[in-house]
């Protein structure tokens, strides 16, 4: 009997301290300093243990989501380096992570391209797809009357990218083909590219791309200094504009 007390008095504290080790509040990102992938630069790490999991970046304080105990966090990029601040908390314990998210080109100033576009769509009889000529630091949706959606990266009045999604049952259509076309034409000149040239290497690498469900990406098109990135799943295919 006094054996087994003195077994279980060794036992327990040992067990005890294996509990508060599992326990122990985790937080860890995969790299010092993200740079852009598409619009945005995309922090990833894990996290463990914590009550309240946030990141804080130009002032603005937001919530993490967290799926099996990994994380990913999406910024917009800027023509700026930014800081970004991790914060776990579990009761009076506290884990901080400080990433950098590395600075990239602007494409444009927004306001100039804003209304270079709006003034080209009026010519066109397009008065409804007009673009908001001011716009908040974010990403901002423009959905034309046709249906598709252009996405825009502004920050700081800058334009940091431009993506969309397209289906490959709309290109399968004359509308569609000439919808996307039109629009990517639009975009390419006012950035300074050369819209043919950008549709006609776009043509040539999509026409099986349908056909081949191994496929995720296509490679990236470039003019004059004009970067365009394609991304393909099952049924649609996701075009990103930037600048390195």
């Amino acid at each position: 009997m006094k054996k087994l007390k003195y077994l279980l008095l060794l036992v327990i504290p040992l067990f005890f301290l294996m509990l508060s080790g599992c326990s122990k509040l985790n937080l860890s990102t995969t790299k010092k300093s993200y740079s852009a992938d598409g619009l945005v630069a995309v922090v990833k790490g894990q996290a463990n243990n914590y009550k309240k999991l946030t990141y804080t970046v130009n002032g603005e304080t937001k919530k993490v989501a967290v799926d099996g105990g990994h994380f990913a966090i999406s910024i917009p990029v800027s023509a700026s380096d930014q800081n970004v601040r991790i914060k776990a908390v579990n009761g009076d314990k506290t884990e901080t992570k400080l990433v950098k998210v590395k600075k990239a080109k602007a494409l444009e100033d927004y306001l100039t391209f804003a209304q270079s576009y709006n003034y080209t769509l009026l010519s066109l009889g397009q008065q409804n797809d007009q673009l908001q000529l001011i716009s908040k630091n974010g990403i901002i949706t423009h959905k034309k009357n046709d249906g598709t959606k252009w996405y825009y990266n502004v920050q700081n009045n800058q334009l940091m990218g431009i993506a969309t999604k397209f289906s490959y049952k709309d290109l399968k259509s004359k509308t569609g083909q000439k919808n996307f076309a039109t629009d990517l034409m639009i975009v390419s000149k006012l950035l300074g590219a050369d819209g043919k040239k950008v549709l006609k290497d776009f043509a040539k690498q999509t026409k099986n791309a349908d056909k081949n469900s191994t496929k995720t990406s296509m490679d990236p098109i470039t003019s004059k200094g004009v970067n365009y990135n394609i991304n393909l799943t099952t049924k649609d295919f996701y075009m990103y504009i930037t600048k390195y």
